[in-house]
């Protein structure tokens, strides 16, 4: 008998290793498909995650402040907030709308005029005062407040409004120096804008990420500018520019022994404009410090000299006649010589010198080229070279005409005479903290060469005490203290060509105290509309900022048998 074939559909044992097979094709194609999305596929997908959870908000980052030299803050960076709105996320437009403006006191058409322009995310207000933000937070976890968002930013500050503003200039709400030093430094003092993480709630809320930290890199700028030096220096230019109806104004004041410029001010105030680097101009009678210790120094002449005053009326050459009409003196000594402010005198002492020595020592003061103070836009004026001089130049340079310089060279100048022959390096700016620790050393003091000898600085400055005293100056005189320093008054260039009587520059500067100094100060009015001189304008600012330092700074006397 032949065994009967069992069909495979009766054969329990095959079907169920078929059914085992079948069943087990899914869980192992799932697994293939975790192990392919979890590993290699695994960064794309939680890129995806993250950018469905998250959002990165761009936020401001510090900047860094600016203090003064005994570290004031002249401007900082301080939080604020800005609101806005993502128009997707808010329930109730209307009770949205009536709620901002009633919190940032603003017409609700003018939300509404904004809201109908942007479609995603726009601001309402930026940096609203801390008060309002903290109104403004319960809401964020209310119906109303849905949509909402309260951006941290940082907004610019300068607690003294605009105390030294040329100086430091501007920067705008994306941390970028526009002007100034906000300018010159933008790369020590900011950041870039960063992008912080953040979450994004159903409601819209926003829920910033904490356990990232931001490294700050910022510096913090310190300069050599003294607060109550600067705010002196203003205060006395702005009186004295409203009071002689002036265009322009600058007051600086400078410690000679360092170089550090305390005070730069102009008016009127422009931001990043900064008229004491940038300003020239014809300097007039202020210069004849300069030509006079040159010919001291040189030996052309002594200061027991007389100068012949050809009855006050000398010609240089034909056709140029150089008049003194505010003397009736046939013979001046070098101090009277200043005293007076004969340009006569000063005129001949420069033609003794000669041409290529005169400008020898020009350039050794310093002047005609910049001062590498290195703020932007600083002018370096203007010295023709000495082989193109004729005789009339040399005479007029003698006096301050036919060249250009800038306020700081001519403050640089006359502190090589307060402190003894030597040209000091000026500087703005002392120094540079970093977070980390890290310090850049930018103001220490630095003798460029020595000018004249030191007798010859000790001579000046009885020159200069002599003006002061006896001269032109008289109003610049200080009770209890020596004053050394030179009044200026030069006629200006007209549009015509010729020097305008009625268009001119005053100007005042010196040091004190004369027999230790320690300030040089500079006092200049451009174009006042009422007719003056440097010993009347100039000199009385000159002694109100020098008066308010003296006192303020515990500076002793050294004059106590002076009667005014």
């Amino acid at each position: 008998m032949f065994k009967k074939k069992i069909s495979f559909v009766y054969d329990v044992k095959k079907r169920m290793k078929l059914c085992g097979f079948l069943a087990l094709i899914p869980p192992v194609a799932i697994c293939l498909q975790l192990l392919n999305l979890q590993t290699f596929q695994h960064e794309k997908f939680a890129d995806k995650a993250d950018r469905a959870i998250y959002s990165y908000l761009a936020e401001d980052r510090l900047r860094g402040p600016i203090y003064d030299v005994n570290g004031n803050v002249l401007a900082e960076s301080v939080r604020t907030h800005s609101c806005g709105i993502s128009p997707k996320y808010v329930k109730d437009k209307k009770a949205t709308v009536a709620f901002l403006a009633k919190a940032l006191k603003l017409p609700p058409a003018r939300i509404l005029e904004k809201w109908n322009r942007n479609g995603r995310f726009f601001f309402v207000e930026k940096n609203i005062k801390p008060d309002v933000y903290m109104e403004m937070l319960p809401a964020l976890r209310k119906p109303v407040g849905q949509g909402l968002d309260l951006t941290p930013e940082y907004k610019r500050m300068r607690p003294y409004d605009k105390l030294a503003l040329d100086l430091l200039g501007e920067s705008n709400s994306k941390n970028l120096g526009l002007s100034g030093l906000e300018q010159m430094f933008n790369k020590e003092l900011s950041q870039a804008i960063s992008k912080k993480r953040a979450k994004r709630a159903l409601r819209g809320d926003i829920i910033y990420d904490r356990k990232l930290k931001e490294e700050l890199s910022v510096g913090s700028l310190y300069l050599t500018i003294d607060l109550q030096a600067q705010y002196f220096a203003e205060q006395a230019l702005h009186k004295a520019v409203e009071e002689y109806g002036a265009e322009h104004g600058v007051a600086m004041v400078q410690e000679p022994s360092s170089g550090r410029i305390l005070a730069a001010a102009s008016y009127p105030v422009e931001d990043g404009q900064s008229l004491p680097f940038q300003f020239t101009y014809e300097p007039g009678s202020t210069f004849k410090t300069i030509a006079i210790s040159s010919a001291l120094d040189a030996g052309t002449v002594s200061v027991t000299d007389s100068i012949d005053m050809e009855g006050r009326r000398w010609e240089v050459a034909r056709g140029f006649t150089v008049k003194d009409n505010q003397h009736k003196k046939d013979f001046l000594s070098v101090p009277e010589v200043m005293q007076l402010s004969s340009n006569i005198g000063a005129g001949k002492i420069a033609v003794d010198l000669g041409a290529k020595n005169l400008f020898y020592y020009i350039k050794a003061f310093g002047f005609g080229t910049k001062t590498d103070i290195n703020f932007n836009g600083e002018a370096k004026g203007f010295v023709p070279p000495y082989n193109k001089w004729t005789k009339v130049d040399t005479a007029t340079k003698g006096y301050g005409y036919g060249i250009s310089l800038t306020p700081v060279q001519l403050i640089n100048a006359y502190s090589v005479i307060a402190n003894g022959g030597y040209l000091m390096q000026p500087h703005l700016v002392d120094r540079i903290e970093y977070a980390d620790g890290r310090v850049s050393k930018m103001s220490k003091p630095v003798k460029i060469r020595r000018v004249i000898k030191p007798e010859t600085a000790k001579i000046m400055t009885k020159v200069l005490q002599s003006v002061v005293e006896n001269g032109s100056g008289k109003r610049a005189q200080i009770k209890g203290y020596t004053v050394a320093g030179k009044t200026g008054t030069a006629e200006k260039l007209t549009k015509e060509g010729g020097y305008g009587k009625r268009s001119h520059i005053v100007s005042f500067c010196g040091f004190v105290p004369a027999s230790k100094p320690q300030f040089t100060i500079l006092v200049i009015l451009d174009n006042p509309s009422k007719y003056t001189f440097g010993g009347t304008a100039a000199a009385p600012a000159f002694r109100q900022i020098a008066e308010n330092l003296l006192t303020l700074k515990g500076v002793q006397p050294d004059q106590l048998d002076f009667i005014n």
